[in-house]
């Protein structure tokens, strides 16, 4: 068992209380059940800071969402990434995040203290939520069953279809084995606080947001996920905002939001012309949540999306031309990493009622549109009442029901960058009161010759190429034959 760098024990102060540290404490000799807690803890950490940091969040999500602008350095928002940042994503999933659950999973197994059948299946559901982050962003094929193997260095790729065939019935599997009755995890799980119910009602909304991406490509094995889901024998689905899947930093660094630490020595972000001239389209009180107004006005003015680095436009994050995030909101030291929340499932409820398939969602596609941006508004800290207005502008219409959902989906992940960018590819929704685009082309064009106005995936890191390059090359072929940010998702058929 590789015990790797003591778990990071000095930075994760936050990941289990006092009383569990005095009773580890008791025992300094002696391994105790906790330590899987704290494989598991520092694996929600470091998860939560790859999709929630400056890089893959910020410069990768964020920008392909166009929820934020650059408001210097341009090359990422136009498409140019640096290739160590991509290396550092690959290995950090990989060697980090998904060799500490199972690392987690290895001493829950060894001692079976009771409750570990809980703690083994909710490490594999978390795994296979990174798992499915990990095909999403690098466009389906990906090292899966062999991946964990330490006996196979050059583990084969999987299609993107088969690695969603796997992962659903991963948590076909996991749900099965969750059982409220005996414990989670008695310490570490910052998420659930070892709630094993809340767990299974993740993994339920996790298997709903898996089977939904794929849904116009296997329709019918999507419709069969869906219903296990929604089948109340099962545990449920995340229906409230206490439900919520959401990372909570601490104030203090180094535990803090990686936004906020980064907000700390520059400005690189602004939001985004896009999303600002959307949301006052339409009234949309979440704006003053999101932004800061121009300062001394009480005016927000989003940042064009991907100008040219010294266009006389870029603001240089000057705040008193341009609206960044908000300090209390955005990127606030305490503002939470979302994994997956109310609103999304109430979103899905509605394209599932849109799409007709003959489930019981407990609503109409109006009723749970309508419930998505309530839950959005109640996250945000806005009235039930403010909710019950803006709706009043934005009506669900059934015959536009991509670009209602879609719309309403995309402003409720604000922040939820890599999703959000996902979700822009998958439903491709416009304006649906006047059928315009969203989004726009780079400004100043793109970087990336593969690339005109986002990119469907992120490239494999060149290192693949040396170091499994025969299960590369087949990977690529997968692809199309070309490992670039234009190769289209398999599931993405629009």
């Amino acid at each position: 068992m590789k015990l790797k760098n003591c778990l990071y024990l000095g930075s994760l102060l936050f990941m289990a209380s006092c009383n569990d540290l005095q009773e580890m404490n008791m025992n300094p000799n002696q391994p105790t059940a906790a330590e899987s807690g704290q494989f598991f803890t520092t694996a929600q950490y470091n998860f939560s800071n790859q999709i929630w940091d400056d890089w893959n969040n910020g410069r990768m999500g964020m920008y392909y969402a166009q929820y934020w602008s650059s408001t210097y350095y341009s090359d990422e928002s136009r498409y140019l990434i640096r290739e160590g940042t991509n290396q550092t994503t690959w290995n950090a999933l990989y060697a980090d995040v998904l060799r500490e659950l199972s690392e987690s999973q290895e001493i829950e197994r060894e001692r079976q203290v009771l409750g570990y059948e809980n703690r083994v299946a909710i490490a594999e559901v978390m795994k296979t939520m990174v798992f499915h982050y990990i095909s999403d962003i690098y466009g389906g094929p990906i090292p899966y069953t062999e991946a964990l193997n330490n006996e196979i260095i050059t583990p084969r790729y999987e299609s993107g279809p088969e690695v969603y065939e796997r992962l659903l019935a991963t948590l076909d599997q996991q749900v099965g084995i969750l059982n409220a009755s005996d414990p989670g995890f008695l310490a570490g799980d910052i998420i659930y606080g070892g709630n094993v119910e809340n767990w299974k009602k993740f993994a339920n909304s996790l298997r709903m947001r898996i089977a939904l991406r794929m849904i116009d490509v296997k329709p019918t094995e999507a419709a069969a996920a869906i219903a296990k889901s929604l089948d109340p024998a099962n545990g449920g689905v995340i229906s409230s905002n206490a439900e919520s899947a959401l990372f909570r930093y601490l104030a203090g660094a180094p535990n803090n939001n990686p936004l906020n630490e980064a907000f700390k020595t520059r400005i690189d972000f602004a939001v985004s012309a896009t999303l600002v001239d959307y949301l006052n389209k339409y009234e949309d009180p979440r704006l003053a949540v999101y932004a800061e107004p121009v300062r001394g006005t009480n005016t927000y003015v989003g940042e064009i999306y991907g100008l040219r680095q010294g266009d006389a436009q870029q603001s240089n994050g000057d705040p008193t031309r341009v609206s960044l995030p908000s300090a209390n909101f955005s990127i606030a030291a305490t503002a939470p990493a979302v994994w997956l929340d109310y609103a999304e499932v109430e979103f899905m409820l509605a394209e599932i009622e849109a799409r007709n398939l003959g489930l019981n969602t407990g609503g109409t596609a109006k009723e749970h549109y309508e419930n998505g941006i309530r839950a959005s508004f109640a996250y945000t800290g806005l009235s039930t009442a403010a909710a019950n207005a803006y709706i009043e502008n934005v009506p669900y219409v059934p015959v536009r029901w991509k670009d209602a959902i879609g719309s309403q989906k995309w402003i409720a992940m604000y922040m939820q960058g890599i999703q959000g960018w996902l979700e822009r590819l998958r439903l491709d929704f416009k304006d649906p009161y006047t059928g315009e685009e969203i989004f726009v082309a780079p400004a100043g064009g793109s970087l990336d010759q593969a690339v005109t106005t986002v990119p469907y995936r992120m490239s494999y890191p060149v290192t693949e190429a040396s170091l499994n390059g025969t299960n590369y090359a087949a990977a690529v072929q997968m692809l199309g034959g070309n490992n670039s940010k234009g190769a289209k998702q398999w599931w993405d058929v629009n």
